[in-house]
């Protein structure tokens, strides 16, 4: 986590307070979330925390009605892409999963999806949306059903490996992205 960064003089938010969990939950994962790693580094005592929440459940909720929100922005996103040509629509699809602002808290969310029910049906939505919207264009490029289906799927299951295998093996490249794109929409 950065460097303290000290609010004397300056009213705290709730959206500090979940900027900060957030920044955690990125960076060390759901269970490094503690009142007393926020206090420290926002430089506030614990009395700062309780005034804007009850306990560390009544933020923890917070926090995942923020990743809710996230994850529905990255839908509405998604479907705005289906106006695109197909083609357009699988590269476009492409960048947003390799783009660091996104990949950074989606990688965070899915992690904290597997032991939240409710975090996990949002992102079992996104998933079954990318997939129909990735069906839907190798439909329109051609391909009959099996072959559609079997596209469809390896984009969605290349996206969520990349998420999750970027730290160690790095960003995709952009031959490897326009690769990847050929092999799953050419002929």
């Amino acid at each position: 986590m950065p460097e303290p960064s000290p609010r004397r003089g300056s009213r705290l938010t709730v959206d500090d307070w979940l900027d900060a969990a957030m920044q955690l939950l990125i960076t060390e994962g759901v269970g490094a979330i503690k009142i007393s790693r926020l206090c420290a580094h926002l430089g506030v005592t614990k009395g700062s925390f309780y005034w804007h929440f009850t306990d560390i459940a009544a933020l923890m909720s917070a926090l995942a009605d923020h990743c809710r929100k996230v994850e529905e922005s990255a839908r509405q996103t998604l479907a705005d892409l289906q106006t695109l040509p197909p083609v357009e629509r699988i590269e476009a699809m492409v960048r947003l999963v390799s783009d660091p602002r996104r990949w950074t808290v989606e990688a965070a969310v899915r992690t904290w999806a597997e032991t939240d029910e409710s975090l996990a049906d949002i992102v079992a939505a996104l998933d079954d949306q990318i997939f129909d919207i990735s069906h839907e264009a190798m439909r329109e490029l051609g391909f009959d059903e099996p072959e559609a289906h079997a596209r469809a799927t390896t984009l969605l299951y290349a996206g969520i490996g990349y998420l999750h295998a970027r730290r160690r093996h790095g960003p995709a490249s952009d031959d490897d992205t326009r690769i990847f794109i050929d092999l799953l929409t050419g002929r």
